[in-house]
């Protein structure tokens, strides 16, 4: 680590125990592709621990052939099934492990024809709980459902989940679940996608190539994504929506040690409430990370996340540049770092935030009315209470100088909003507005206080009204990549 870096991290320690731990804290938009309105669960349960191989009460799941080695070797004495859903249906009782040897499941009976009741759902918008029980394989590749304290494990390298179905792995009210060393691939919607679930690790589990998210969490609590990977989908490579609402009081959902790079967004959280997303490496995709309240969800508006020591840096890609029928479903800005579209009581210390070439950090406010809220008193209830605290800008942690264009951009609007002790290749961080207030005397008052400043604002409406497929509208300067800055 460079003298820069190091002076920094002296600095974030003095912040975050002056500024962020005597806070009242202890995720683009991520569509809710959990096909119903969904609400987080009592939060009574608790993180699933790992139940460490070869577990006592256990399946086996393999295909044939193959070289196997090691414990994949003993426990293929054991296979009495070759599809992954023949061993979960499978299951009597609480506290199983299934093992699944090195292999690509396509699980081809989950491919089978729908039944005639269930062929009558096929094009219907949103599925009940209900209805997902009584066909779990209308959109599931994989499906969990009802079931607590599951554990799958891959065995080995190459535990491959692929096939021809919205979602890969569906667990859903599934409290305690766990899955470990699977890569869940090529979905027309999510990779891995978590429901109304109390209690779940994704870990070590790679989401790669899916259209929508790569690994999804919705209306969940007590929640762990660890060492992950997510790759090239088409939306967030990992998400949480509506996370449990905790207010600052405890975390609802962990991600840490993951690397999700080359999707249109790193991390996305629409209501990321009390969401912790720290050591994390959010690259190349189109912007980093985003926290929102721009549609209608539970939790909303989104409060108390934290980002703590992430990399977020060279998220440069531009997907809307020539990309005929497979545009993105939504804008984001190109070249961001980190967005904050619209949230409250959020901390974002001691990242290192590097070669983006538009903004490192950006925030602004979104409009009540916009998540088809009506309440006046409602109206400009987003955008509050934010700190920015001990970030490192434009630097990278060997101490080269990465520069992002502008390291911070905010629209102006909002009360109690915050930076301090960040640093930045360019000497003091590089911002628009050039004068931002620190912690001492937060945001208050000012002559865009009330509806940010018409010129920012303009551009931010202009490009909510994105459509994809069509031309970029007029009036947003986002959706195209910027020039690195000083090239």
């Amino acid at each position: 680590m460079g003298r820069f870096a190091r002076r920094l991290l002296v600095a974030v320690v003095s912040a975050l125990s002056t500024t962020v731990l005597t806070s009242s804290v202890l995720v683009s938009s991520a569509e809710a592709s959990a096909a119903r309105p969904v609400a987080p669960p009592a939060g009574t349960y608790r993180i699933p621990a790992y139940r460490p191989a070869p577990a006592m009460q256990r399946l086996v799941v393999c295909k044939p052939g193959g070289h196997l080695t090691g414990l994949a070797q003993q426990l293929a004495r054991e296979c009495a099934y070759h599809d992954i859903q023949a061993a979960v249906d499978a299951v009597r009782q609480r506290g199983i492990t299934i093992y699944v040897l090195p292999g690509t499941y396509r699980e081809q009976p989950s491919l089978a024809a729908p039944s005639v009741p269930c062929r009558a759902l096929a094009h219907q918008g949103t599925l009940s709980y209900e209805q997902q029980q009584a066909c779990p394989h209308l959109r599931n590749l994989i499906s969990v459902s009802g079931m607590d304290d599951l554990q799958i494990e891959g065995v080995g390298a190459g535990v491959v989940v692929e096939g021809d179905k919205p979602v890969g792995v569906r667990a859903d009210r599934a409290d305690g679940f766990y899955l470990r060393n699977v890569t869940v691939k090529g979905f027309a919607e999510d990779g891995v996608a978590v429901v109304e679930t109390d209690g779940f690790v994704l870990d070590r589990v790679a989401g790669l190539k899916n259209r929508g998210h790569g690994l999804a969490a919705y209306a969940t609590d007590h929640g762990v994504i660890a060492d992950c990977e997510a790759s090239g989908n088409g939306d967030a490579g990992i998400a949480t929506a509506s996370a449990s609402d905790q207010r600052g009081n405890r975390l609802s959902v962990e991600i840490r040690g993951c690397r999700s790079h080359g999707n249109l967004v790193g991390y996305s959280g629409t209501a990321g409430d009390s969401v912790y997303v720290h050591d994390n490496e959010f690259s190349a995709n189109a912007t980093g990370a985003v926290l929102d309240s721009s549609m209608q969800a539970v939790g909303m508006p989104q409060n108390h996340a934290m980002f703590v020591a992430n990399r977020v840096f060279g998220n440069n890609a531009d997907p809307y540049r020539d990309c005929g029928s497979h545009c993105p479903s939504h804008a984001v800005p190109v070249g961001t770092g980190m967005l904050l579209a619209g949230g409250d009581e959020n901390t974002y210390a001691g990242n290192f935030v590097y070669d983006n070439w538009r903004y490192g950090i950006a925030q602004h406010w979104i409009p009540a009315g916009r998540r088809g809220e009506t309440d006046p008193a409602k109206q400009r209830d987003t955008s509050h209470g934010n700190r920015y605290v001990g970030n490192l800008m434009g630097v990278t942690p060997s101490g080269a100088r990465a520069p992002n264009g502008a390291d911070f951009w905010w629209d102006e609007q909002g009360d109690g909003n915050c930076w301090q002790n960040n640093a930045s290749s360019w000497g003091r961080p590089r911002s628009d507005p050039a004068a931002l207030p620190d912690c001492e005397h937060p945001s208050s008052g000012g002559p865009y206080a009330q509806l940010g400043n018409p010129a920012k604002t303009t551009v931010v409406t202009a490009c909510a009204t994105y459509t994809p497929g069509r031309r970029e509208p007029n009036g947003c300067t986002w959706l195209t990549a910027p020039s690195r800055p000083g090239s």
